[in-house]
């Protein structure tokens, strides 16, 4: 499977896209399930499953079942949800009800920032579903709003670096425009902290990265 027809399929999910490139295997079908679960965002790329099905594209019976059936799951839990993460409300109303919550790092923020997101992935935390998050906000104030900008942070700790392998892995797997990015994309930084999510890059190489790229920060985790 390459990994870019499933970010296509995320695309497809956000609204991005209307259709993949080509039709996906059944093994393949499978394998985006399976990451999408990891990544806490089957939910929303259930409705892309959806959408294709208007295309013609169809995911195998079995794991179109399995799929419709944790979107439904999903969309119980978070109607019950009395108390819903803030950003909730940046995301379009056919998603809302299919956002991840369950060990939910975002819970209590109502504005997402880069600091958010570094924080996460210094502890291992950081996924697709954090990612799209920031994705909703920053659509939702068009690049404009970020924290950081007016604190000065980013002129430490590498954050900077890792702010602008942020944008490019938004631009990467959401196809967002850089118009609605507060930093200039950097593909190096980008391309390995995608492997590091995707679980691609081992333990020993995510420390190694952290250790060197972001000293500070892990000095901040140690105090």
């Amino acid at each position: 499977m390459k990994e870019s027809l499933f970010f296509e399929l995320i695309q497809v999910s956000v609204g991005k896209l209307n259709c993949l490139s080509r039709g996906a295997e059944p093994e393949e079908w499978l394998q985006f399930h399976d990451i999408a679960l990891q990544q806490r965002i089957e939910g929303i790329c259930y409705v892309g499953v959806q959408r294709l099905f208007e295309f013609g594209l169809r995911a195998p019976q079995d794991v179109s079942i399995d799929w419709m059936a944790e979107a439904e799951d999903l969309r119980e839990q978070n109607e019950q949800n009395s108390k819903k993460a803030p950003v909730v409300r940046y995301y379009p109303e056919e998603l809302k009800d299919l956002r991840q919550i369950q060990k939910d790092r975002l819970a209590n923020v109502t504005k997402i920032t880069i600091n958010d997101l570094y924080q996460l992935y210094l502890h291992r935390h950081l996924d697709l579903g954090a990612l799209i998050d920031y994705y909703y906000t920053l659509q939702q104030t068009q690049g404009k709003y970020e924290q950081l900008k007016s604190m000065g942070i980013l002129n430490h700790v590498g954050i900077r670096r890792f702010a602008r392998g942020l944008m490019w892995m938004l631009q990467e797997t959401i196809g967002m425009e850089q118009s609605n990015m507060p930093f200039e994309p950097l593909e190096k930084e980008g391309r390995f902290l995608l492997n590091d999510i995707m679980q691609k890059a081992s333990k020993l190489d995510h420390w190694k990265h952290a250790l060197t790229t972001y000293p500070l920060g892990i000095m901040g985790l140690r105090a």
